[in-house]
């Protein structure tokens, strides 16, 4: 855990060491990307709990913990395999274990400063909302030029091919999110079809 923690801070002082780091072969472990990722997740959650009341957009019984999980892991999974798919397709030199746990620590920020960041909206008065959304907003970008510099360094792509490559790895993520949705709906019908099946027999019994 303590590896994983100085990984972290590698990850937001020194990014492009960070990823040429994680290439070198045993450096780093699955088990680490996913600890990333929770630790988003719980600062996530806690950011919600911790809101300034001025700040709420949402009472707390109306917060879906499961909603909330989804929302990180759905797109941080979906990003790792279209990316993955797409750069080896286009020859890129990163392995999958390499974009699953690289794209996991470009949580790093969001994971460490939310908290302290949403602490903020408990002293701040609701007319400097501006600071805060300036605040919380640059830990996103500071998470996507993570992950656009995670595709440069893992897969040794020229910046022009980088951003062709995250325009079609996003493309996969919603092709990926479509036929997800599409077997969802079918799954879903399937199942309400055997569940009346069922009911009609028990019926004629």
């Amino acid at each position: 855990m303590i590896t994983t923690f100085k990984l972290m801070r590698q990850v937001i002082v020194h990014p492009i060491d960070f990823y040429h780091y994680i290439q070198e072969q045993g450096k780093i472990t699955w088990g680490q990307g996913i600890f990333v990722v929770l630790l988003a997740y719980l600062a996530r959650m806690a950011g919600l709990l911790l809101t300034g009341y001025a700040y709420e957009t949402q009472e707390t019984y109306e917060i879906s913990f499961l909603h909330e999980f989804i929302w990180i892991i759905v797109p941080w999974l979906t990003w790792t395999v279209s990316n993955w798919g797409v750069s080896a397709i286009l020859e890129g030199e990163g392995k999958f274990k390499e974009v699953f746990v690289g794209s996991a620590f470009a949580f790093a920020p969001y994971a460490v400063f939310t908290v302290p960041i949403t602490v903020l909206t408990n002293v701040l008065a609701l007319d400097e909302q501006s600071i805060y959304s300036f605040l919380i907003n640059m830990t996103f970008v500071w998470v996507a030029w993570l992950l656009l510099l995670k595709v440069r360094v893992i897969h040794d792509f020229e910046i022009v091919k980088m951003i062709w490559i995250t325009v079609l790895s996003i493309i996969g993520i919603l092709i990926i999110w479509f036929i997800g949705l599409l077997l969802y709906g079918l799954m879903n019908q399937l199942v309400h079809f055997l569940i009346d099946i069922f009911k009609e027999v028990n019926f004629r019994r």
